[in-house]
């Protein structure tokens, strides 16, 4: 594998935009709206795709919020994203207790979600390091999302961003060597 596809791939990987908490739907979304808004995210990062089955299990758990009448406001729609990317490398038990540490209230779920958006972000960025989110004077208030929720988060989120990297690459360097072996 070449050293200049792994650098385009980091580069396109750089231009990804997760939603900000701001940034979420500001209408109420049903269950299929909620897939579809999820999976437009996952796709881009090569990640599985999440399902309605999948989110109702996450609301049976006690991961996500039951929905108001049938229909996801942006507490549960950010609730599931967070799962979506975190899935990847842990167990559903595992996020379950990674969110729970130090439960968040409802003062900090915006700036822990925003808090975890821009951790991921920051993940994909340290990898070329002239690039920071958090540069950007985009940095949660001080003191609403815990020390140890930060240190959770940000190791987290290296971990996933690190597989999704490793997926990218293989899986293109598989195919480049298909291809190659198909030519001889």
């Amino acid at each position: 594998m070449n050293n200049e596809l792994l650098k385009r791939d980091l580069n396109q990987l750089q231009l990804l935009q997760l939603p900000r908490w701001t940034d979420l739907p500001g209408l109420n979304l049903y269950m299929d709206q909620v897939v579809s808004y999820i999976n437009q995210y996952l796709e881009v990062l090569d990640l599985d795709e999440i399902t309605a089955a999948m989110i109702n299990n996450y609301v049976k758990k006690g991961l996500v919020v039951a929905p108001d009448k049938k229909r996801y406001a942006k507490q549960q729609i950010s609730q599931v994203l967070i799962i979506a990317l975190l899935k990847t490398n842990f167990s559903i038990e595992e996020i379950g207790r990674l969110l729970s540490v130090e439960t968040a209230t409802d003062r900090n779920e915006k700036q822990l979600y925003d808090y975890f958006i821009l951790t991921f972000l920051d993940a994909i960025h340290q990898l070329d390091e002239e690039y920071s989110p958090f540069e950007q004077g985009t940095k949660p208030a001080n003191g609403l999302v815990t020390e140890t929720q930060k240190t959770l988060l940000k190791l987290a989120c290296q971990s996933v961003v690190y597989k999704i990297v490793i997926r990218i690459t293989v899986k293109k360097d598989q195919t480049t060597t298909l291809k190659s072996a198909g030519k001889k």
